[in-house]
């Protein structure tokens, strides 16, 4: 890769050899031209000079005329010859006429008797070398008896240009050394700065950010100088900011108790804090950039591959007698992946505890329940006037110890982590009529009216019988113990591939701010009513618990005074138990 001092140095040593070589070329040319132009000039108006001068003495008299030639010709430095019309040479300027040649057939001689003046280069046979000569007639009345011819010797002009050429190539050269001597100067100018500014560039990029670009000569340089010191001091003052929010970022990832770690789309981990080291590998440090087997845990393993694949968002993880909690969230514009692990050791620990406790509390209460319950009624049956009066009493409220005792159990059974779904294909409308004959028969006792709308062809429904019976069995007792008055009507459709039931009643309704906690357990709306009416509270945390199992969904919405409405949706397609 070419360097900008190198491609502007190349740039000017270009443009001085053109101008070093070719313009003095090009000069000399000119020169030789000129000089050439001026010396046949210079002979054409020697030998018109010569014609005009001789025509008086060619007339009178020739003696002494070759005595003049020959001054003549010293003194100007041009070879003077005259020759007559048949060719024989009168006299010469440099050489003895007597002994030359005949010059009739020489084309210069021959175009001047033709009444032209004529110029040319050509070898002399007599001096035996390269000549040039200008040939002019002398007019005497109507007739050329004489030539006169100027030549000079070529040699001559060559020897003046051969010094012009060295003179220019002298000249061309110092030019030439003087305008590489600039063009080096200029680039080296140009490019030590940006090559100084490289420099500084190079050092913040390792991180020496007290490196600055020294100004320049330059202008433009200059407000690039400037422009990258600034944007260094906002680059150090980022960088500092960034350090400290990792900082505070790290001290807080530090001081948490929950394991975080972060992986990449290809299983690698990016980073994570000590929490998530001693939950996953026993406190061994992690190195970032690792692949997520390097995690020793292989249920820890197992559980970020099963996100990165999208099978599972959130779940339990169980690994060295300690159960965690665990979630997953993208971070959105990345590939990237945070994992977070809550020990829920102890919390998992109390909640089977409470559950074993209320389990074998419901247990162990029911056989007293029940015994009471026989002998109450047996002194019903006996009893009279205010005993009669202790003994309902006794009866109802032993009833409804019962009823939350059986409640309590069933909830703790679809609670229990064992607890598997009996999925099996259920005839609905089979389902719906053995289970609406009692309350049917309890609605009409309070003078309610009872109406059940079944859609045609309703589909097998895969799932718990037990659950479903629970879930309409709640519905249903809760729609006919708050109605007074009017009606409760049972609905089973389909929407969606989703079989809906939705039990509907003319009751007091619920208020709106209820709504949200009424599947709580033991959360009732009103206490003294409830307690009046024989409900327990666990009523709609089973349906709750039974319709999430089975991935279904339970709704309801509430007009105080004008009833409510509650809707219960299973998938049509078989759940995975």
């Amino acid at each position: 890769m070419r360097t900008i001092f190198s491609k502007t140095f190349r740039g000017f040593l270009v443009v001085v050899l053109i101008l070093s070589v070719l313009a003095p070329i090009l000069i000399f040319g000119t020169v030789d031209s000129t000089f050439r132009t001026a010396a046949i000039s210079d002979l054409e108006r020697t030998a018109q000079a010569l014609s005009w001068g001789l025509s008086p003495m060619l007339r009178d008299s020739t003696a002494g005329l070759d005595s003049i030639i020959t001054d003549l010709g010293l003194k100007i430095g041009v070879r003077i010859t005259i020759i007559y019309s048949d060719g024989a040479v009168m006299t010469d300027s440099d050489e003895d006429a007597g002994i030359m040649e005949n010059h009739r057939t020489r084309p210069e001689v021959i175009a001047a008797f033709n009444g032209r003046t004529c110029t040319m280069s050509r070898y002399s046979e007599t001096l035996e070398r390269e000549m040039l000569y200008t040939a002019v007639p002398v007019f005497m009345d109507d007739s050329i008896p004489v030539v006169v011819r100027t030549s000079l010797f070529v040699s001559e002009l060559s020897s003046i240009m051969s010094r012009i050429a060295l003179d220019m190539g002298i000249t061309g050269f110092v030019l030439l050394l003087s305008g590489l001597t600039v063009a080096w100067l200029f680039s080296r100018s140009l490019s030590e700065p940006i090559r100084s500014m490289a420099g500084v560039t190079r050092r913040v990029k390792e991180g020496d950010f007290a490196a600055r670009v020294a100004p320049s000569s330059i202008r433009e340089l200059s407000v690039l100088s400037a422009d990258v010191n600034a944007m260094i001091a906002r680059t150090s003052e980022l960088v500092e900011t960034l350090s400290a929010e990792n900082a505070g970022r790290e001290a807080i990832l530090r001081s948490i108790h929950e394991g975080l770690a972060v992986v990449d789309g290809h299983g690698k981990l990016i980073s994570s804090n000590q929490s998530f080291a001693v939950m996953a590998c026993g406190g061994d440090p992690l190195r970032p950039e690792l692949p997520a087997e390097y995690v020793a845990s292989r249920e820890f393993r197992d559980f970020i591959a099963g996100t990165l694949r999208g099978e599972v968002t959130s779940g339990r993880v169980e690994c060295g007698g300690k159960v965690f909690s665990a979630s997953h969230a993208p971070i959105q514009g990345t590939d990237r992946s945070v994992f977070t692990f809550s020990d829920i050791t102890e919390l998992d620990a109390l909640v089977r505890i409470k559950r074993d406790f209320a389990a074998n509390v419901s247990h162990e209460l029911r056989t007293p329940l029940t015994s009471i319950k026989g002998y109450a009624e047996t002194l019903l049956e006996d009893a009279a006037g205010a005993e009669k009066g202790y003994a309902e009493t006794i009866l109802r409220n032993t009833d409804r110890l019962i009823r939350l005792v059986d409640d309590v159990r069933i909830l703790s059974e679809f609670e229990h982590p064992d607890r598997m779904l009996e999925l099996r294909p259920l005839d609905i409308v089979q389902v719906v009529e053995e289970m609406t004959a009692p309350y049917r028969r309890q609605a009409e006792s309070k003078g309610l009216e009872f109406l059940v709308e079944l859609e045609d062809g309703l589909p097998v429904l895969h799932a718990d019988r037990f659950g479903v019976e629970q879930v309409l069995a709640n519905l249903l007792e809760n729609a006919i113990r708050y109605t007074s008055s009017g009606s409760v009507t049972l609905r089973v459709g389909v929407r969606a591939r989703l079989l809906t039931m939705v039990v509907s009643d003319t009751g007091a309704g619920i208020e709106k701010e209820h709504l949200g906690r009424i599947f709580e357990r033991f959360y009732v709306v009103d206490r003294a009513r409830s307690r009046e009416r024989g409900g327990t509270g666990l009523g709609l945390s089973i349906v709750k618990h039974i319709m999430t199992l089975h991935g279904g969904w339970v709704r309801v919405t509430s007009i105080p005074d004008a009833g409510s409405m509650f809707t219960v949706a299973f998938p049509l397609d078989a759940p995975t138990p």
